[in-house]
C-alpha cells in the first residue's frame, strides 16, 4: 500500500468516527432534552416519579435483606462501590434500590446516566 493510499483509509477512518460521534452526541442531546421534559411532567404533577418493578425474585431478595438486617450492609457496600458520600443513615429499601439502579445504569450505559445528569442539573439550575 502506498503512503497516499494509507492516508486516504486513515482519512476514511476518521470521518467515519466523527460522523459516529456526531450521531452519538446528537442521540444524548435528544435523550438529555426528554429527561428534561419528562422532569417538567413530575413537576407539574403530569407523571409520577415512582419507578416500580414487578420481579418475584428480587422481591424476595430485597425482603431476605430486610429480614436478616442485611440491607444496611448491601446499601453501604452500594455506596462505596459509586462512591458517594450520602448518609448511610438513610439506607432503606427504596435507597438501596436506587443505588442498584445507578450502579447499574453506570455500568451498562454510562453516556445515558450522564445525559441524564445533565439533565436533572440543568432542570434544577436552569439560570445557569
Amino acid at each position: 500500500m502506498t503512503d497516499d493510499e494509507e492516508l486516504a483509509e486513515l482519512k476514511e477512518k476518521t470521518n467515519k468516527g466523527a460522523r459516529v460521534d456526531e450521531e452519538t452526541l446528537d442521540e444524548m442531546a435528544l435523550f438529555r432534552s426528554r429527561v428534561h421534559e419528562v422532569l417538567e411532567e413530575i413537576d407539574g404533577g403530569e407523571r409520577q416519579k415512582t419507578v416500580s418493578v414487578w420481579d418475584g425474585p428480587l422481591a424476595a431478595f430485597m425482603a431476605a435483606l430486610e429480614d436478616t438486617e442485611d440491607l444496611e450492609a448491601v446499601g453501604t457496600a452500594l455506596q462505596r462501590k459509586i462512591g458517594t458520600d450520602e448518609d448511610p443513615d438513610a439506607l432503606e429499601r427504596s435507597e438501596v434500590l436506587r443505588l442498584a439502579l445507578r450502579l447499574g445504569f453506570n455500568e451498562a450505559a454510562p453516556e445515558y446516566l450522564n445525559a441524564a445528569r445533565e439533565a436533572v442539573h440543568e432542570h434544577n439550575t436552569p439560570d445557569l
